[in-house]
């Protein structure tokens, strides 16, 4: 209990300064300690209270937003990255609710993580597909002999990767447009 008490605060204010910078200027996030019965988590039930607006955290379950809460729990993943001997993260849309420079912002937080660990990051979104140093194409198909789904994972040369990351950002139809814009996010 004397531990986490101690590592509430230092801990809030990181996860904090995180989130404010992935575009949240205002946001506060607190960890509150909860007495319980002793168990073998010991003596405390530890909430994470979370507020936008830097006013009245509330329980973060019933408050943060989706794209809230993608940059609360990559916060929180960065911390816990920094801390434990992880060889791999997987992160499976971690940016779900975001969009552009929050998106870019996620990207550069995952690529940092990947300096000490390897990361994959499964993604939509072009700012974050953009900041890998390795891109995987994953397709699924029906085979129509047995009617069965088969996933393929295929590595994009760096032409591919051009295309893709334009496809990402336009569509199907890829413009000339789209691909200047891949080119001067994969740069």
């Amino acid at each position: 209990h004397e531990r986490r008490a101690g590592a509430v605060q230092t801990f809030s204010d990181a996860i904090t300064g995180s989130i404010r910078d992935m575009e949240l200027p205002y946001a506060v996030f607190e960890v509150e300690l909860l007495p319980v019965s002793p168990g073998a988590a010991g003596r405390d039930m530890i909430q994470f209270r979370f507020s936008a607006t830097g006013r009245n955290a509330v329980d973060v379950s019933k408050c943060a937003s989706g794209g809230e809460m993608s940059r609360i729990m990559l916060s929180l993943k960065s911390m816990m990255a920094r801390y434990t001997n992880m060889p791999t993260m997987i992160f499976d849309e971690i940016d779900t609710g975001v969009s552009g420079s929050v998106a870019d912002k996620m990207g550069s937080v995952i690529c940092s993580m990947g300096e000490n660990m390897q990361v994959f990051a499964i993604t939509h979104l072009p700012q974050v597909a953009a900041k890998g140093s390795a891109h995987y194409l994953v397709s699924k198909t029906i085979d129509p002999s047995s009617s069965k789904a088969v996933s393929t994972i295929e590595k994009l040369s760096a032409e591919q990767r051009v295309l893709e990351v334009a496809r990402m950002l336009s569509g199907s139809e890829l413009t000339d447009a789209a691909i200047a814009n891949a080119k001067s996010l994969l740069s």
